[in-house]
């Protein structure tokens, strides 16, 4: 007990006696408030570590790569934590481009054309825009350089495309680029 272990340390002095009522009051408030602090300490250590973290150790490594999602479990936080944090200069390989796109939460099929020097990235699944960002962002660190890419967010399918009820001239004069077709929802 912290009051206990300041009483000790204070006795030499001897201005702590047990009739000094408002110098062991002094005393009692710091040793509550130290107390505190270290329960505070105790809570927050677990959160340093992403292997044991909850709540703000979560969210602050979470931040390190983009947005807090606390929308998901703190198990699947982790994984995805120690799957980025566990990335390294060998991982800018297939297998590793997968590693890292799993990190985040992508659903995803990869075509992969190396005589070009491509690679196409496709979403399988419905992202909100901000999501859409992030991923992208994240993409671009992880893809090597010397590759082009194209990250598809498209949940445009060819039947809701042909349920717009236009000919492919239509279509065609719309004059969008690939990137604008692409992000037709």
């Amino acid at each position: 007990m912290v009051l206990q272990s300041m009483k000790r340390a204070m006795l030499p002095l001897g201005i702590y006696r047990k009739n000094a009522e408002n110098l062991t009051n002094e005393l009692k408030v710091y040793a509550d408030e130290i107390e505190r602090l270290y329960t505070e300490i105790d809570a927050l250590i677990p959160e340093g570590f992403i292997t044991t973290a909850t709540g703000i150790g979560l969210k602050e490594y979470e931040e390190l790569f983009g947005p807090e999602q606390d929308s998901l479990s703190p198990q699947t936080r982790r994984e995805r934590l120690l799957g980025r944090m566990n990335l390294g200069e060998g991982d800018f390989t297939p297998a590793g481009i997968r590693k890292a796109l799993d990190s985040f939460g992508l659903e995803y099929a990869i075509s992969e054309f190396p005589t070009l020097n491509r690679l196409n990235i496709v979403a399988q699944t419905d992202y909100s825009k901000a999501e859409q960002t992030f991923i992208k962002e994240e993409v671009e660190k992880i893809v090597p350089a010397h590759l082009e890419f194209q990250l598809v967010f498209n949940t445009l399918t060819w039947s809701e495309l042909d349920a717009r009820d236009k000919t492919f001239a239509q279509l065609d004069s719309d004059d969008l680029e690939w990137d604008q077709i692409d992000a037709l929802d």
